[in-house]
């Protein structure tokens, strides 16, 4: 069985390369614009009375022209609160009547038809796209539309934060979380994003109406993921903004259910797409856990295979660290060596239950509760 150790090492060897690439930007200045352009900030929310209002506080502090600045609040069919707190915080806003927020009801059903509603009826020529349970800080929408100046690019993509509250599945996820941000860094400063998440990124308001038609609309998400591909598809430019300012925080899952639910959401979409560095990244993924699942499974039947576990163990812990612990000094976090070490043991059961869970029917549709 110790062939099953190959898929390890290519996995290994491609992580230390992006790791590389991670570690040479981080000595490299980021080229800015200086021209202003116009901007829409597209919030879709759906039942977002509880996490809603600390977004609003954090964007009603931006740094950036006002009368460059329109935020759009689209509300998918809430049966909670939200409409009342959305409505309630821009009404108290009476000393800030130079700030434009937008509050508008989404006549479809989903949030992926939300965002274009709210697209459709922007005004700016850049989007920046974040969710209802994000924050951000006052230099972020300044920080994504410094890139649009000239020829600039036609997307931008920017970190997500989580912060690890109590508990071990809380600190599996962000570690997991900060290993697909890391990759999403690397992929675009190479010049072949993987990946991207709608929490945090930013695009030319034509580039999506242009592409509109082709994110997949019989599916209910992943129209950050299809309308990358259709970007890179068609020869565009796509950056990645590294830095803190860019940056939007949320909270982590904090139980197993809600991690796995929202995994497999976004797993479920991964068979939809057609790019050549994301499936074959995918590929090696999966080869990787899955063979590493394969000689735990074996190891637990025969005490010979020990030894090939631990190897393959041992391998594949080394990248994953340095992945994971640079993206989150970055972010001025520390990885904590018990919780990360017994996250390797499990991750490969856990991609594997994912990979499963995203076959279901319906996958496409969980929600976290």
């Amino acid at each position: 069985m110790w062939w099953l150790i190959l898929p390890v090492l290519i996995y290994s060897a491609g992580l230390l390369v992006l790791w590389l690439i991670l570690v040479h930007r981080n000595r490299i200045s980021v080229p800015r614009g200086k021209r202003f352009p116009k901007v829409s900030v597209i919030v879709a929310v759906r039942n977002g009375e509880k996490r809603i209002r600390y977004l609003l506080e954090s964007l009603a502090r931006q740094d950036y022209p006002s009368d460059l600045l329109e935020i759009i609040i689209v509300n998918d069919n809430s049966t909670d609160r939200t409409p009342i707190v959305v409505s309630e915080f821009i009404t108290a806003l009476t000393d800030r009547p130079d700030l434009c927020i937008k509050f508008i009801y989404n006549p479809f059903s989903g949030k992926k038809r939300a965002v274009r509603y709210g697209i459709e009826k922007a005004s700016g020529e850049v989007i920046i796209t974040t969710d209802a349970d994000c924050i951000v800080g006052p230099e972020w929408v300044r920080s994504h539309a410094s890139w649009y100046a000239g020829d600039g690019p036609e997307m931008v993509l920017a970190p997500v934060v989580q912060k690890a509250a109590r508990g071990f599945w809380s600190h599996f996820g962000v570690f997991e979380f900060s290993a697909l941000q890391a990759i999403t860094e690397a992929t675009a400063v190479a010049g072949h994003p993987v990946m991207c998440n709608a929490a945090n990124m930013s695009f030319r308001r034509d580039v999506y109406l242009r592409h509109a038609d082709d994110l997949r609309p019989d599916l209910p998400s992943g129209d950050d993921m299809f309308l990358l591909a259709a970007v890179m598809g068609d020869g565009g430019a796509v950056r990645h903004d590294g830095s803190g300012s860019a940056a939007a925080e949320t909270a982590a899952a904090v139980t197993a259910a809600a991690l796995l639910r929202q995994r497999a959401r976004w797993a479920s979409k991964a068979f939809q797409l057609r790019s050549v560095p994301t499936l074959t990244l995918a590929a090696a993924t999966a080869a990787c856990n899955a063979a590493v699942a394969a000689a735990a499974v074996a190891s637990f039947i025969s005490l010979k295979f020990i030894p090939l576990a631990a190897a393959m163990y041992a391998i594949k812990t080394v990248p994953d660290y340095l992945m994971i612990s640079t993206e989150m000094r970055k972010r001025g976090t520390k990885i904590h060596a018990g919780m990360f070490l017994l996250s390797e043991i499990v991750y490969p059961f856990y991609f594997v239950l994912v990979g499963v869970m995203s076959r279901l029917p319906g996958a496409g549709r969980f929600r976290e509760r």
